[in-house]
């Protein structure tokens, strides 16, 4: 038990150091602590050797870069958009569709947030979404509730499918090295990249229907007129589960189909696409228009935000429209694009002579890299707006990402050290083994069922999903294997959880505040979310032991 404990006390002391009133380190500080520990524990009581800790620390830090360079090209792309005045026309066409409050909260919460989370993700639908909400005439502490629910189902597959990527990396070593899992399952890495994804989509899209629905009966149960709360929600109830479905049919579809990069991002784009339409002709809108108790009387023609560009509507989609195409011909086998993109590498075998430590990137396939990046800067030179402001646009995203990148690089390479802790003079297996012993110990068969809340704890703490997954996928993985469940619905359930703590994460639920102005109201925003959360985590779980009974 004392090894145990132990094993697991790096991931603990993060988890503390974040949580802890009077402490309540950020992430990347609380990381580094981790990454301290666990290389003491790692040189000290498992007697790893030097030569390993050092090249499987070097591992860590270029696979973080690896997942860094997708955060960055996302975030670059949306501000290059922003500073350009395209996400200005992409916000004007949504005051237009209608004046019901419950639409734009449907339009612009779950399909615009969605969208918005699979080109860039790490916090920017919330950040978009609730000041446009805003802009509108929400209240801002609605505007954050309803923009925090609905960014779970899509984010798994942010800028491109940057955290379950993360996810599988984090366990690439295990998915060739570990001996009993290649015996029973034997999936090399793109398989098994594969097959989460579509697991993942399964267990998020079936509650991703009912998603509207639960955004919507917070906002009403909150916001609505005493007496009508319940008819307004009934009237509004079949215009939500179309547009829950809109974006969940493709979004499960698309992960069958074309893989982990496009579920996101052509899942919301198909979602808006046909519920603008609809909602524009009136299809399952209620005759009743809803709007808020202190609301200015709203004129039935379309809205316009102020100080918006005169750019058409069509121009502003025109980027994101080109990402997608790009994304999908050079990910399709089709056009024949994706073996030159990927005949570029670079990378070693045996860093410092340990044989199992092996590095492989290819940068012209990383989607941060090419399009995000590279599209970026046409967009900005196109535009019109210089060299100098596109350098500055490049620089403030770089640096608005150093605390996120920090937090990859010290958690990445706490967990390749826990790890390969086992390439000791010890004789002991590696930490995260014996923590993954001990769970399956403590849990038993039913471990499954708390793989999600480990999942939104990871996330809650650390603000990140991504991160959150780089934390604990390698724990789920191990606990799976010595349970005898596939890890597969383990690693897909921690990435589903940590999907659903983006509703409660601190990290987001700042930003959001801070964006909308709604400061002070921190912890009733969260309170709130619980709700809807829970619910949620249900719908995943009762999802995937369906799918684990069917297998």
């Amino acid at each position: 038990m004392l090894y145990a404990l132990l094993s697991l006390s790096p991931i603990l002391l993060a988890l503390l150091a974040m949580v802890i009133r009077r402490i309540q380190l950020s992430a990347p500080k609380a990381l580094f602590l981790s990454l301290c520990l666990a290389i003491v524990l790692a040189l000290f009581v498992w007697k790893m050797e030097p030569v390993a800790l050092a090249a499987y620390g070097v591992l860590g830090v270029c696979k973080a870069l690896e997942v860094f360079f997708i955060i960055f090209g996302a975030i670059l792309f949306l501000n290059m958009l922003r500073r350009c005045g395209y996400m200005e026309a992409i916000q004007r066409s949504f005051s237009r569709v209608s004046p019901d409050r419950r639409v734009q909260a449907i339009l612009i919460a779950w399909l615009f947030g969605a969208f918005i989370e699979g080109t860039a993700g790490y916090g920017t639908p919330a950040a978009l979404a609730a000041p446009l909400l805003v802009a509108l005439g929400f209240p801002p502490v609605a505007a954050c509730i309803v923009c925090l629910i609905a960014n779970s189902t899509p984010v798994p597959f942010a800028a491109a499918g940057a955290p379950i990527t993360a996810m599988v990396t984090a366990i690439s070593s295990d998915l060739g090295n570990n001996a009993q899992y290649v015996a029973e399952y034997g999936l090399n890495f793109e398989q098994f990249l594969d097959e989460a994804t579509k697991l993942t989509t399964l267990f998020l899209g079936v509650g991703g229907i009912v998603v509207p629905l639960l955004l919507i009966g917070v906002f009403l149960a909150l916001y609505g007129e005493k007496g009508r709360k319940i008819r307004d929600f009934v009237e509004i109830l079949p215009f939500g589960l179309f547009t829950g479905l809109a974006f969940s049919l493709p979004y499960y579809l698309i992960s069958v189909v074309a893989g982990h990069e496009f579920p996101s991002i052509l899942g919301s784009f198909i979602g808006l696409l046909v519920s603008v339409f609809a909602a524009s002709k009136g299809f399952l809108i209620p005759k009743h228009v809803w709007r808020f108790p202190n609301d200015a009387d709203i004129d039935e023609q379309p809205h316009t935000l102020e100080g918006v560009r005169s750019m058409p509507v069509w121009k502003g989609w025109l980027p994101y429209v080109c990402i997608g195409l790009f994304l999908f011909i050079s990910r399709v086998a089709f056009f024949h694009l994706k073996p030159l993109l990927q005949a570029v590498t670079v990378g070693w075998t045996s860093l410092f002579g340990v044989e199992s430590c092996s590095y492989t990137f290819q940068p012209f396939w990383n989607p941060g890299i090419l399009p995000f990046a590279l599209f970026a800067v046409i967009v900005g030179m196109v535009s019109g707006i210089g060299v100098r402001d596109v350098g500055r646009v490049c620089l403030g995203s770089f640096f608005q990402l150093l605390k996120t990148f920090s937090a990859l690089v010290f958690g990445v390479a706490m967990v390749q050290i826990m790890m390969n802790s086992g390439i000791n003079t010890s004789g002991m297996d590696s930490m995260l083994l014996v923590a993954a012993q001990a769970m399956a110990d403590l849990t038993g068969p039913a471990f499954p069922m708390i793989a999600p809340i480990i999942g939104i704890l990871g996330a809650f703490i650390s603000g990140s999903c991504t991160v959150s997954c780089v934390m604990f996928t390698p724990l789920q993985f191990n606990t799976a294997l010595i349970i005898g469940i596939d890890p597969l619905y383990t690693c897909a359930l921690q990435t589903a959880g940590g999907a659903l703590g983006n509703m409660i994460c601190i990290n987001n639920v700042v930003a959001v505040s801070a964006t909308t102005g709604a400061n002070g109201h921190e912890g009733r925003i969260i309170s709130v979310n619980l709700i809807p959360m829970a619910i949620y985590v249900v719908i995943v779980l009762v999802t995937a032991l369906i799918a684990m009974h069917l297998a």
